[in-house]
């Protein structure tokens, strides 16, 4: 089975798509299991002078496609034969190395490095194919790792195909995930729920109703599977690049979704390739935070920043390129993310999600690279405010670029 990365067009294409079911009503949201949640962050109208900057965690969405027998780091050096043939990539190279994925070795170290760095938890991309997971390594190797309690997980489900075909195939899902990864004491949960994101709500909506089902009634199955086996239910989230609005945040509650967050919304000419700068995909984000500040706030949102988008060692002259990013241009981002939580609107989660740690053939990415170093995970310790494991603490001036 061939790999698929989460293109952006995939998540373009039914962000303009919205589906009409039942309203979902929210289950304790107010208190995570993780950290607590200021209650102001729920209420409307009050005076925001009062307020003082919220503890922010990030979580980081995580690309499993390093493993040796996938043969992706041939695109990265521009091997005969690859996708990227005779064209190199060397400003991509990550600072271990080409590395075997499957080593847990490299797991450890990018738990190490998330930690130190102060991101709370993965979110690996997770791959089914009707009766079997694929592209699982990554995941299993952090549950293998000797340092996992430094670090949460979650899991991304990669829903790009027709899967499920059948209730039986979204059953045996499911009834993996509850199995091998949700009752975890590691795995990042919200209101007492394992969260689980999904990639695009549309393909759900779509591929349900092939066989008489929705978005939402799947997602209720789930929840109430999770409650048999003694679980608080399932905190799903939706990844949409839709700019925020009231329609389009009642759409997810009503396809039965908890919170919302966004993918790689890149700005500018989407319709076709189109080279622009990295600021321009930078502007389009902070435009997202300005629309979800101004959203009754009725469903949870989790704001997204991404490092960027250059899809060149996969797609050639067919890709969306967004040039010259870089931790300063990044920081901005981020910078926005913040100050939208910090505003405490209702409904804005205390969490940062970050697209992605080792994208690296589709140009986005924060893991230490020898490019860039440590620059990208510095950037993100220095305006979140959270250095290793102690929320808050300042980022000593000796780590910093």
């Amino acid at each position: 089975m061939k790999l698929k990365s989460r293109d952006c067009s995939i998540n373009i294409f039914f962000s303009r798509w919205h589906a009409v079911f039942t309203l979902l009503t929210f289950f304790g949201l107010l208190v995570s299991s993780n950290y607590a949640i200021s209650e102001s962050l729920l209420n409307v109208g009050e005076d925001q002078s009062k307020h003082k900057p919220i503890q922010t965690e990030v979580g980081v969405f995580y690309f499993p496609g390093w493993h040796s027998k996938r043969g992706y780091w041939n695109d990265i050096k521009g091997l005969p034969g690859s996708r990227s043939p005779n064209v190199p990539w060397p400003d991509r190279e990550p600072l271990l190395g080409l590395y075997a994925e499957e080593d847990v070795k490299v797991a450890e170290q990018h738990i190490e490095w998330a930690n130190k760095y102060g991101v709370t938890f993965f979110a690996y991309d997770w791959y089914w194919e009707g009766k079997a997971p694929s592209s699982n390594h990554a995941i299993e190797n952090f549950l293998k790792a000797s340092n996992n309690s430094k670090l949460k997980f979650s899991m991304l489900w990669a829903n790009h195909s027709d899967v499920p075909r059948n209730l039986k195939e979204f059953d045996d899902m499911v009834s993996f995930w509850l199995k091998h990864y949700l009752g975890h004491p590691q795995y990042y949960r919200m209101g007492g729920k394992p969260v689980v994101f999904v990639f695009t709500n549309g393909r759900l909506e779509i591929n349900a109703k092939k066989f008489g089902w929705s978005a939402k009634s799947l997602l209720d199955r789930a929840d109430e599977m999770a409650r048999k086996a003694g679980l608080s239910g399932i905190f799903f989230v939706a990844t949409n690049d839709t700019r925020p609005s009231d329609s389009f945040e009642a759409n997810l509650i009503k396809q039965g979704f908890s919170a919302y967050t966004g993918w790689c919304n890149i700005g500018g000419e989407t319709n076709k390739p189109v080279t622009l700068d990295y600021q321009v995909m930078v502007d389009a984000y902070l435009d997202s935070y300005d629309a979800a500040a101004k959203t009754k706030g009725e469903i949870l949102y989790f704001p997204p920043t991404s490092s960027g988008r250059d899809s060149r060692p996969w797609l050639g002259s067919k890709a969306h390129v967004r040039a010259d990013a870089s931790p300063m241009k990044f920081r901005s981002m981020l910078q926005g993310a913040k100050a939208l939580i910090d505003s405490h609107k209702k409904g804005v989660m205390p969490l940062v999600m970050i697209q992605s740690w080792n994208e690296w053939a589709e140009g986005a990415y924060i893991e230490p690279s020898k490019k860039w170093g440590f620059e990208y995970l510095n950037t993100i310790k220095d305006v979140l405010g959270k250095c290793g494991t102690q929320i808050g603490q300042p980022c000593a001036p000796s780590e910093m670029k």
